[in-house]
Formats: structure tokens, C-alpha cells, sequence
């Protein structure tokens, strides 16, 4: 079983987008909804979809509401979630994100097939309407190794389908002033973690004014601490950081 994770935070426009994609996911399932103290109605709208929902629900799919006692941050809330899934891989969608109906059954084909701990897919850039902005943004290889994602993030967290046992390894931190991801995905690959890759954008990515890659500037501070707190000493942080902005340009002149 696949336990989908969906964290949320004022997402009330969005989050019932993200929840019909994973829904119609044709794998065997749960999706796992945390709400991080919410002050619009978010949670209200998820449950009402449930409630209302609740007879055409497929069988297959069992779906947990939970809402923190407290504000805890992204990365705590999807520990969270890896703490309660009883599947065997985990998934994250961010709850302003989408997923193409077959992104899953195709990342499970494929993450047996080579072996991997963690699947990565291209993402398609979209607005906050939900309109392609006629922008994908990928990998090539269907291998990502330590020393390309050194170059550039090239996994996002909204495309990732991962072991459990690995995630619970490694959980997120250090989301207030670094990329706690990117983070993740450097540790494990550092550690011998295998990382594949479908070149195809099953993830439709909403691009918003309001989030942390969208300040050019903090989004570099903030990956040079990702180097840091990976265990690179502050000179190769400042060595690897030219090939993360040339990367990070190149995405940009795409937008």
C-alpha cells in the first residue's frame, strides 16, 4: 500500500484539487490529510468532501484527517504523517499541487523495476488558476546520482514516491531557513539512498507568489544551509553554490 501525505496550511482554495488526484490514484491506497493549524477553512472543506463523498469513495481508499494541537511547520507535519502510514511506500503532494491519474502505478512499476528507495517525475508549472504556463521542468537521466542533485534540487517533494523505511530514516528538518527536502534527498543519496527518475510530468506544480522558491535570494540563502546542515563544510558550500544558480536561472528565463 501507497500512504499519501498531504500536509496543509491556509490551502482551503486549492486542497480539494490535490485531493481528487490522489483519489483517483489506481493503486492500493490511503491518504493521509494534516492540517498545521489552518486559519481558513481548510479542514472544514476537506471534511465536508469527505462526509459528502463518503458513499462513492473507492473501497481501497482510506483517508485520515488529523490537525496538529499546534503550528508545527511542513517538516514535522509530514514526519507526522510517515509516523501514522501504515504503507509500505509513502507519497508527498503538497496540498496547492496535482497529480496525473497514473503517476503512481507508473512510479511503483518502475521504482521495483530499478530498485530504487526514492522515484522522482518532471513537474509541469502551473498557475494559481490551474492553467499551464506551457513550462516542464525535469531530469533527463532515469537515474539521479549524489553528484547531480549536488548541482540543483532536480527532486521535488510533490513528485516523490519513497520507501517508508527510508523516509522514517530520514525525516525533515530545518524547514524554517533551509530546504528540508532537498536536505532529505542529499543525506540519503550521500549514504548510498538510490534515487530514479521518470522524465514525464506526472506532477502538475502550482507556481505562487507566496512561496519559498519564489524569493530568488532567501531560496539561495536557504540552499546554502541545505548544504551545511548535509555536512558540507562552508567551502565546498560556496564551490557547489555557481552550479545551483546557473540551474536556478536557467528554470527561471523558463518561467
Amino acid at each position: 500500500m501507497i500512504s499519501i501525505i498531504i500536509p496543509m496550511y491556509n490551502s482551503e482554495k486549492y486542497i480539494l484539487d490535490a485531493l481528487r488526484s490522489a483519489l483517483v490514484q489506481d493503486v492500493d491506497k490511503e491518504i493521509i490529510v494534516i492540517d498545521d493549524c489552518s486559519t481558513d477553512n481548510s479542514l472544514k472543506t476537506v471534511l465536508d468532501y469527505v462526509n459528502n463523498n463518503h458513499n462513492v469513495l473507492k473501497d481501497k481508499t482510506r483517508i485520515i484527517v488529523r490537525k496538529n494541537s499546534k503550528n508545527l511547520g511542513v517538516a514535522k507535519t509530514r514526519n507526522l504523517g510517515v509516523d501514522i502510514a501504515g504503507g509500505e511506500y509513502v507519497a508527498y503532494l503538497d496540498a496547492d499541487d496535482m497529480w496525473t491519474s497514473d503517476k503512481l502505478f507508473r512510479q511503483l512499476e518502475f521504482i521495483k523495476k530499478t530498485n530504487a528507495d526514492i522515484c522522482n517525475t518532471s513537474r509541469e508549472i502551473i498557475d494559481e488558476n490551474g492553467k499551464s504556463l506551457g513550462c516542464v521542468i525535469g531530469f533527463e537521466e532515469e537515474r539521479i546520482t549524489l553528484r547531480d542533485l549536488k548541482r540543483s534540487n532536480y527532486i521535488n517533494c510533490s513528485s516523490v514516491l519513497a520507501k517508508k523505511e527510508l523516509m522514517k530514516r530520514y525525516p525533515m528538518k530545518h524547514d524554517k531557513d533551509a530546504h528540508e527536502d532537498y536536505y532529505v534527498w542529499l543525506t540519503a543519496l550521500k549514504e548510498g539512498a538510490k534515487a530514479c527518475n521518470i522524465n514525464e510530468p506526472l506532477l502538475k506544480y502550482r507556481n505562487l507568489k507566496n512561496s519559498k522558491s519564489h524569493n530568488k535570494l532567501r531560496a539561495a540563502l536557504m540552499t546554502f544551509k541545505t548544504y551545511r546542515y548535509a555536512g558540507y563544510g562552508f567551502i565546498n558550500a560556496i564551490f557547489m553554490m555557481p552550479a545551483y544558480m546557473i540551474n536556478g536561472v536557467r528554470k527561471h528565463k523558463r518561467l
